[in-house]
């Protein structure tokens, strides 16, 4: 079980925008190892304040469970979903927690739930567009 970041969540990387707005970010993991079910991939920095509107992911590594979610909900955006080479891209599915407006900073996350075959290749990708009211 590990922590994993995207480019996204890199110390000192932020999302290049205005403070009010619409704000879309894409963000790519490149799997390296075989992923583990309890890994957490942190994919996108989402600021105090900030409004997610839309959320999708992407995983084409191996075949294993995930869902999308932060710190405090992992799948406040996807509930489980799987993960292949030949997986579509999955749209944010779980209505119920919408919306939601973060009171402190976070990070959009793919937690993986389990894993039936696990291999050292492939991504993780998730695109969120979120607004930031003034």
């Amino acid at each position: 079980m590990a922590t994993l970041v995207s480019s996204k969540t890199s110390a000192g990387v932020t999302a290049k925008s205005l403070n009010v707005g619409t704000i879309l970010v894409t963000a790519v993991y490149t799997v390296t190892a075989a992923l583990s079910a309890g890994d957490v991939v942190q994919m996108v920095k989402v600021p105090k304040g900030c409004t997610p509107v839309y959320v999708a992911a992407h995983v084409s590594s191996g075949s294993c469970a995930y869902t999308v979610g932060d710190g405090s909900d992992t799948d406040r955006f996807i509930t489980t979903s799987t993960g292949s080479a030949a997986a579509a891209l999955i749209h944010q599915n779980n209505g119920a927690a919408l919306p939601y407006t973060y009171t402190a900073d976070d990070t959009i996350d793919v937690a993986i739930t389990g894993v039936t075959t696990g291999t050292a290749t492939g991504e993780i990708k998730v695109i969120a567009l979120f607004s930031m009211d003034a």
